[in-house]
């Protein structure tokens, strides 16, 4: 289990929500681990979505403080980045992701990382089951690999530890702390 601060969330509720969907996904890695085979792979599709869906809820929040907590700021972003985006209407996950790499806000630079949000972008997109735009692999049980549920992890993860690191807000919020329900993918003792 890992545990991070949720010190970065504006939005209360939004926190919440995100300690709520944490838990079912404690609830769902209890019966993957408890699963056979074919029982851990069907749990691979709804984790993968959960997992990349609090990223957009976390991506969401952040691009709102932007906007919104114009006497907090947020800190260490730009005075450019804070213009561009209070200038523009970025509303969804693909926007949110574009806006993260134009402005490198986790720290990843050429690494990768954000066409691999993009590519978890489409995945959770997969959630819609005839795939008329043809992401990855065409079968669903291919297409929601254990590698793609490792990523969103890893994803989640990540976003989380910079977030807290990078973008606290000055006083402490009333949302608990998160709990993510697998193994630590990257050490950070400051979390």
């Amino acid at each position: 289990m890992v545990t991070i601060k949720s010190n970065f969330m504006g939005n209360f509720k939004l926190g919440d929500n995100i300690c709520f969907n944490l838990a079912i996904l404690k609830t769902l890695y209890d019966l993957r681990a408890a699963g056979n085979a074919l029982q851990k792979r069907h749990l691979q599709k709804p984790i993968t979505v959960m997992n990349v869906s609090i990223i957009e809820a976390i991506l969401y929040d952040l691009h709102l403080r932007v906007k919104t907590f114009t006497s907090e700021g947020v800190a260490n972003l730009q005075a450019t980045v804070i213009e561009y985006i209070r200038g523009k209407k970025i509303d969804e996950l693909e926007r949110y992701i574009a806006s993260a790499k134009k402005h490198d806000l986790f720290d990843q630079g050429d690494s990768g990382f954000y066409e691999a949000l993009d590519d978890l972008r489409k995945i959770r997109n997969r959630l819609h089951i005839q795939n008329t735009k043809k992401h990855f692999e065409p079968d669903d049980v291919s297409a929601f690999s254990e590698a793609r549920m490792t990523l969103s992890e890893q994803a989640v993860e990540h976003v989380m530890r910079t977030m807290a690191r990078k973008y606290a807000r000055p006083q402490h919020n009333f949302v608990k702390d998160f709990i993510l329900p697998w193994v630590p993918h990257f050490e950070d003792t400051q979390l």
